[in-house]
């Protein structure tokens, strides 16, 4: 079990936050006892977002990238982090991507881990950016930053590896400039399959959607579905008991809870309201969930029911946001600004914070 003390911060660790959306990387950074000091995004509801949850941060910019100028109000950093849209990962002239105006985006990221040479930087994408192009993108980031003195490691991790009950694949680049040999954080979840290293045959399986979901006083599925789309001749069905959910995207009418397996064409009912109280908490990962809120938010919800959530789902439902919310691994007390399709993708585009937090735990201990 994670215990997070939000009024101890390690404020000598200060971390820069860029195309930081709702803040998914900055709340790992936190968790792990950085302070988030400036972040900038061009979508008005993350940004508001991001300034509810990160009242600490001196400078949350709202607009492009190109015309933002921190160094007014913040003068160093230790570490960037961030992941610049994938759209603007593309080959120009067939051998090198620079030079396309579509690849500015990057180039900013690099632009501002060059202006403020911090010790560390964190690079997170779509792991499709490791062979696109035969690997030129993938070799072009790495000479990049390998040009401005840093060390670079690059994995594609799936998050389910650390707890996130989602099978969510990203890749992630790490750089230093401090000569270090980067290991990545240790694994805590293992699939139980034969071919399982010997290292992790005593790991936990993944967390599974309702051992994320079944505290909540909603309908419990059977199944978590995907519905099918142009790639897909049908619709995919994981056991909601046993198995993680698949990758969140942007649009949460994709998923569903049900009581049988999907089929066909499936349109999933409409869902529920959003949960004012909880059941008794069954996991760790509930209660990580529920964990107390800094002291400068509202804690949102506090009445738990003394009773075990025996609520079967009959035919299918949609997920709710803090369902959503919680398979990316978001404390509840987080509270999404805007529009329920803007929440969404707020959402979907994040970086679960609990890798976050695994991640900078590591990256903190080379620091300390």
């Amino acid at each position: 079990m994670i215990k997070v003390n939000y009024n101890a911060l390690c404020t000598n660790k200060k971390g820069l936050d860029l195309f930081c959306g709702a803040g998914g990387l900055s709340l790992g950074f936190m968790m792990a006892g950085g302070t988030p000091v400036g972040a900038i995004d061009n979508d008005i509801d993350a940004i508001s977002t991001y300034k509810s949850i990160f009242p600490m941060a001196k400078s949350v910019y709202l607009g492009d990238i190109k015309e933002w100028h921190p160094e007014d109000e913040i003068k160093e950093v230790d570490i960037i982090f961030g992941g610049p849209p994938c759209q603007g990962f593309s080959l120009a002239r067939g051998t090198r991507f620079v030079d396309d105006p579509r690849n500015h985006l990057y180039q900013e990221f690099v632009r501002l881990v060059e202006h403020y040479n911090p010790q560390w930087f964190v690079m997170e994408n779509v792991q499709g950016i490791m062979n696109i192009g035969g690997g030129v993108i993938y070799q072009q980031i790495l000479e990049d930053f390998e040009s401005l003195g840093f060390q670079v490691e690059c994995r594609v991790i799936n998050m389910a590896e650390y707890g996130v009950p989602q099978l969510r694949k990203r890749a992630v680049f790490v750089g230093n400039r401090m000569g270090v040999n980067f290991q990545w954080p240790t694994k805590t979840n293992a699939k139980k399959v034969q071919k399982t290293p010997k290292h992790e045959v005593d790991l936990p399986d993944y967390n599974s959607v309702n051992s994320a979901l079944s505290d909540l006083p909603l309908p419990i599925g059977n199944y978590f579905s995907h519905r099918a789309n142009a790639q897909m001749r049908g619709p995919r069905n994981r056991i909601a008991e046993k198995q993680p959910a698949y990758t969140l995207r942007v649009r949460g009418d994709e998923f569903a809870l049900c009581e049988h397996p999907a089929v066909s064409a499936f349109i999933p009912g409409d869902a529920p309201e959003e949960p004012v109280s909880y059941h008794l908490i069954k996991t760790s990962l509930q209660e990580f969930y529920r964990q107390s809120a800094p002291e400068w938010v509202d804690h949102p919800i506090i009445e738990v029911i003394d009773t075990h959530n025996t609520t079967v789902l009959t035919g299918t439902r949609k997920l709710t946001l803090r369902e959503s919310a919680r398979l990316q691994t978001f404390p509840d007390w987080v509270k999404f600004q805007g529009r329920r399709t803007s929440q969404a993708k707020q959402i979907g585009n994040a970086v679960p914070p609990l890798f976050g937090y695994h991640l900078f735990c590591q990256i903190f201990s080379y620091m300390n």
